[in-house]
């Protein structure tokens, strides 16, 4: 080979090289949201309702068995009074609140449950193998972490969040769950906020 042609080649595997990571990229891109890096409200409802599947099509047995859980839970979570905090202290810090709220409720998870922002100020969790009682637990322990952020440059700051939790115990319909912690959520903002509602 000639090295004209070792140049060539170099030059292609450099090319291939470059489209790969472009191609890892986009594929990231298109799971995670870009300002949280949680994964995407799409990714969500995919995995969500291939679990939801798994646990319908399996016997309860089986379903332990094979995948270790009987539930899936899902926890809607709202930022409180969201827009006053944009509107006092500009969108930069809004950014900063959600990405710090984020961050967060991925510390309060396990592994192998999903974070992912819903729109806007809105995130959901799904646990998998939760039942309605402890998934009502880790939302009150990501209520009172959230509760005790501080923002060290803005010490007057404080952030709250809302929580609705919902159970595959009670409906396994993807979206009957969410629409259901959704009005949850609500109930916990209709209560004072800063609260946890168990639908």
């Amino acid at each position: 080979m000639s090295e004209e042609e070792i140049k060539e080649k170099e030059k292609l595997l450099e090319r291939i090289d470059e489209l790969e990571s472009q191609v890892q990229k986009l594929e990231k891109d298109l799971i995670h949201d870009s300002l949280t890096k949680l994964k995407t409200r799409s990714f969500f409802e995919e995995e969500a309702k291939v679990y939801l599947d798994m646990a319908k099509n399996l016997e309860a047995g089986k379903r332990r068995q094979w995948f270790g859980f009987k539930n899936i839970s899902f926890l809607f979570i709202d930022i409180d009074h969201f827009k006053e905090v944009n509107d006092n202290f500009g969108h930069n810090t809004g950014d900063m609140v959600l990405k710090e709220v984020s961050d967060t409720i991925k510390k309060r998870v396990r592994m192998g449950d999903t974070v992912a922002r819903w729109g806007g100020e809105e995130i959901v969790v799904s646990l998998l193998g939760a039942g309605l009682y402890d998934a009502e637990d880790k939302a009150e322990d990501i209520r009172k972490s959230i509760e005790e952020l501080e923002f060290p440059a803005i010490p007057e700051l404080k952030v709250t969040v809302s929580i609705g939790v919902v159970s595959s115990e009670k409906s396994d319909n993807f979206e009957e769950m969410i629409k259901n912690a959704d009005k949850a959520m609500y109930k916990s903002k209709e209560f004072g906020r800063n609260k946890v509602t168990v639908f």
